[in-house]
């Protein structure tokens, strides 16, 4: 079942059938867009009752979809899953090529720590490459 949100909702799509499940497709990669998925993924989670996970979900996704907009430049996806004990999400982009962890980033470096803070705040993280791009994703255990 596909259902729409009131007012405050989150923009996307919303189906619920056994387990929550939103999408929000076709994301110009531009970096205002960042904000934007961002009040999203919290609209979504106060919809869900996950208030609790909105600061590390902002994090995550704020850094997935940063390389999304830098490293893909291309038009991107996001989703985010609850089966009421396991909170999934992804980004999907049409670019190949793979995300680095760089475990040991410069003191120079102004980039290169995003991987680095997912892997220390969610459950598990991982890339999926397609024929048509990529997905990473994570999942997070509240």
């Amino acid at each position: 079942m596909t259902e729409t949100a009131g007012p405050d909702g989150p923009d996307g799509e919303m189906h619920v059938d056994g387990f929550a499940r939103w999408t929000l497709r076709a994301i110009a990669p531009s970096p205002e867009r960042v904000v934007y998925v961002r009040q999203q993924v919290a609209r979504v989670l106060r919809l869900w009752r996950l208030d609790a996970t909105i600061s590390t979900v902002e994090l995550v996704m704020s850094e997935l979809v940063t390389n999304a907009v830098r490293h893909a430049c291309t038009p991107f996806t996001v989703i985010l899953a609850w089966d009421g004990r396991n909170l999934h999400g992804e980004v999907i982009d049409v670019n190949p090529g793979r995300p680095l962890l760089n475990l040991e980033p410069g003191v120079d470096e102004l980039g290169g720590r995003g991987l680095f803070l997912v892997q220390q705040v969610v459950t598990r993280w991982g890339c999926d490459l397609h024929g048509q791009g990529k997905t990473v994703y994570f999942d997070l255990t509240p």
